[in-house]
């Protein structure tokens, strides 16, 4: 599964009060750049609507979750561009306790442009 199936959930899992969920890419950014933003976009899109309607209850039960994390390993380095699209959506995503944090590969500095330190 991957950013080319953007209507499929990845990975799913809970950590305490915290619901993670997993988002794979593996595009590259070298060519058609704004088509890669439209598939994470609408995968993204996705994934806040799983949360909105609480589709995790159907495997989870009715544990409630205090914060959310959707984190989206990048097989390639991404693009700036990504992020300033991460950046646009901030706002909102905080409204609903949502945190994006993101890396590449095998790399474990993971990004979280949100939440320095954490």
């Amino acid at each position: 599964m991957s950013i080319s199936e953007p209507d499929v959930i990845d990975a799913v899992a809970v950590n305490g009060r915290e619901l993670v969920m997993l988002v794979s890419d593996h595009f590259t950014w070298s060519v058609e750049q704004v088509q890669h933003l439209k598939y994470l976009q609408k995968k993204l899109n996705t994934y806040i609507r799983y949360i909105d309607r609480k589709g995790w209850k159907e495997n989870f039960g009715d544990i409630e979750f205090d914060r959310y994390r959707i984190e989206i390993v990048f097989k390639y380095q991404w693009h700036e561009s990504f992020e300033k699209m991460i950046e646009l959506a901030k706002d909102k995503l905080d409204e609903k306790h949502i945190k994006i944090t993101y890396r590449a590969g095998a790399d474990k500095n993971e990004k979280d442009p949100f939440y320095p330190g954490a």
